[in-house]
């Protein structure tokens, strides 16, 4: 597995030691803007690796296999996300119900990046069936989108609905109180962590508006908004760039 070595390599090219790769020193060197860039780069990466899952499947897999993939991204991601929701709610001192699901929403989806161990190169030629290893590199590229609305229920709940201890002061004490319980050195990173998120939610306040108002909003700007318009805007985007594949293989260009 490369995942593995390749984060230990950028734990020692990063500013923790080495100090090689360093994105507070980037350009103006801005505070704070190490986050800005972390979430850019994760974006890309994650992009061009669902780009290339999407590539490497046979032709319509998702139209042929679309009972096997319904399956596991509807009722087994559900099921995933309650059982770690219960597991995070049976071990995390003091963790609340919608904080519970926020993060396991998080946990929830296979990344497509660290599935490619299983579905890609020379252990899984030998060992993993080639329908697993298809029907894995399809669902690692498809439940990210079908885990956004699990995590948006749970952010929309806490902004809107009133239910008590599920304000950013009441999750910052309870992940504080698991901190306090780690080694020194973990907790000084988890410090560091706290922080990041106190000035992320820097001016982000409980709206109200009650249950009603939180699905209302889930509904429209997630479902119809967010997740609609992601499925239109792939769509084209997917089927353009079949077009300039198809063009580039025909003229033999690169």
């Amino acid at each position: 597995m490369v995942s593995v070595p390749a984060v230990f390599i950028g734990v020692l090219l990063g500013p923790i030691a080495a100090k090689f790769i360093d994105s507070s020193r980037w350009g103006s060197a801005a505070d704070g803007q190490t986050s800005a860039i972390t979430l850019g780069v994760a974006r890309v990466v994650i992009g061009v690796q669902l780009v290339i899952a999407g590539f490497q499947l046979p032709a319509k897999y998702n139209l042929t296999r679309w009972k096997e993939m319904a399956l596991c991204l509807l009722p087994i991601m559900t099921i995933m996300w309650l059982c770690t929701t219960l597991c995070l709610l049976a071990t995390v001192p003091k963790i609340t119900l919608l904080a519970a699901l926020v993060i396991g929403s998080c946990v929830t989806c296979t990344d497509p990046i660290l599935s490619q161990a299983i579905a890609k190169g020379p252990f899984a030629d030998k060992f993993v069936a080639r329908d697993l290893r298809e029907i894995i590199s399809s669902e690692a590229g498809a439940n990210d989108g079908f885990g956004f609305p699990f995590l948006m229920l749970a952010v929309y709940l806490i902004r809107h609905a009133d239910i008590p201890k599920t304000g950013s002061a009441a999750a910052s004490s309870v992940v504080s109180s698991v901190v306090n319980n780690l080694p020194s050195p973990g907790a000084a990173i988890s410090h560091r962590g706290l922080e990041l998120i106190a000035r992320a939610e820097e001016g982000v306040g409980r709206l109200g508006g009650g249950v009603g108002v939180a699905l209302k909003n889930w509904f429209v700007e997630t479902w119809l908004y967010i997740v609609l318009m992601s499925v239109v805007i792939g769509a084209i985007v997917g089927y353009a760039s079949g077009l300039a594949l198809k063009f580039a293989l025909r003229k033999k260009v690169g």
